[in-house]
């Protein structure tokens, strides 16, 4: 029997071919009538924010194009002061997930007056603690050009402290944008490495879903389903790269593990992915692609016959073994797939020493996403889980 809530689900998704063209119709939709777009360098230089200005027409007033990777704090101040400057009412990030994350950073200091510090999430007391987000007071439209963060659909942001090394989080209803457009059309300029990183990131979650100690009917039927599409489409895309086919399955893939994330949460992974993108300013889909496998062969056993469900999502088919060879083999094929694609295979190509991994650990331990790992887990075996990675 079970028993919880259902708590996160998307707004409105445009999705398909050609669907950036909509953005005009959105903006008639949801009240907005100038538009600052926010991007990076890369989406600034290329096809992408042609494609955008083409859409946006009149409706466009600026375009901020400094977001780096990680969103660093002050970036999102200059975005916003050049949001406040253009007189702007509604806000298009167009990238990857630090772009997306700028959108809602936007969003955050406009409603606030540039104020940050209350809405942080805070771990020191029992359960997630913050302060409400005010209302946005603008529109918020999210166009990914990448398939992986999933923040288009999550309440979630995250922006690096440079100074402090460290990643300061945030979580609100009022962060989901208001709108995202998934046009695989806008997919294809990921170069390749890009691609499977972010693809990774996505499946990281799906399969975190399958094994957290949050999962239900629903965020499993998503998880599963994404992680389905990923391992069939995220190879091909990266072979073939204008594949929309491809592209449209993993966009849609990275979007339906952020809502089965965000409604059964994400564990060790994750939480490793934080501190390390904190201290080190990794990328998250490099050291999931790393960690998931060795996680999976942690974790997977404390979900008994779960475990034929995460086979199935790698496209393994049950031979009569038991509960806990079918996560063996679910494992071994996620390896497989990640040792076919163009990314890093160890945690020490990363520039992460052995002598960093018990500090790694132990702050892991104080990341809130360890909350939802399905069994107790010691900084012991995180750092063993570490090891199997370098």
């Amino acid at each position: 029997m079970y028993a919880g809530l259902i708590r996160d689900w998307p707004k409105r998704v445009c999705f398909g071919p050609g669907s950036v063209a909509q953005l005009p119709r959105l903006m008639d939709d949801l009240g907005a009538r100038r538009a600052m777009v926010a991007c990076g360098k890369s989406v600034a230089g290329g096809e992408m924010l042609i494609k955008v200005r083409a859409a946006l027409g009149e409706k466009l007033v600026g375009v901020f194009t400094e977001i780096p990777a990680h969103t660093p704090y002050e970036c999102v101040k200059k975005a916003t002061a050049r949001f406040r400057s253009l007189g702007a009412d509604a806000v298009i990030s167009v990238g990857g997930g630090s772009a997306i994350d700028c959108g809602k950073g936007i969003a955050l200091l406009f409603a606030t007056g540039g104020v940050f510090e209350p809405y942080l999430i805070d771990f020191s007391g029992k359960g997630m603690e913050r302060t409400p987000m005010p209302s946005p007071g603008l529109i918020h439209i999210a166009v990914p050009t990448t398939a992986g963060s999933a923040s288009e659909v999550m309440p979630t942001a995250a922006i690096r402290d440079p100074a402090a090394g460290r990643k300061i989080l945030f979580w609100d209803e009022r962060m989901v944008p208001d709108a995202t457009v998934l046009d695989p059309e806008m997919a294809v300029y990921a170069a390749p490495h890009l691609s499977a990183a972010t693809g990774m990131t996505a499946m990281a979650r799906a399969i975190e879903c399958l094994y957290s100690a949050h999962r239900q009917p629903f965020s499993t039927g998503l998880a599963l389903h994404s992680a389905r599409l990923l391992r069939r489409a995220l190879p091909r895309s990266i072979d073939i790269p204008g594949d929309l086919a491809a592209r449209a399955d993993c966009q849609m893939a990275a979007s339906m593990s952020g809502t089965a994330s965000i409604n059964a949460m994400v564990s060790v992974v994750h939480a490793v992915g934080h501190i390390v993108g904190g201290r080190y300013g990794l990328q998250h889909g490099v050291s999931h692609s790393i960690l998931l496998a060795p996680a999976m062969r942690l974790m997977l056993p404390a979900i008994g016959e779960d475990q034929f469900t995460a086979l199935e999502a790698m496209g393994g088919i049950p031979d009569g073994g038991s509960a806990d060879a079918a996560g063996r083999r679910a494992a071994d094929l996620l390896q497989a797939m990640v040792e076919a694609l163009p990314l890093p295979r160890r945690l020490r190509e990363l520039g992460i020493a052995e002598a960093d991994l018990p500090a790694i650990a132990e702050a892991t331990m104080h990341d809130y996403m360890m909350a939802n790992v399905p069994r107790p887990t010691t900084a012991a075996e995180v750092e063993r889980l570490l090891r199997e990675a370098l």
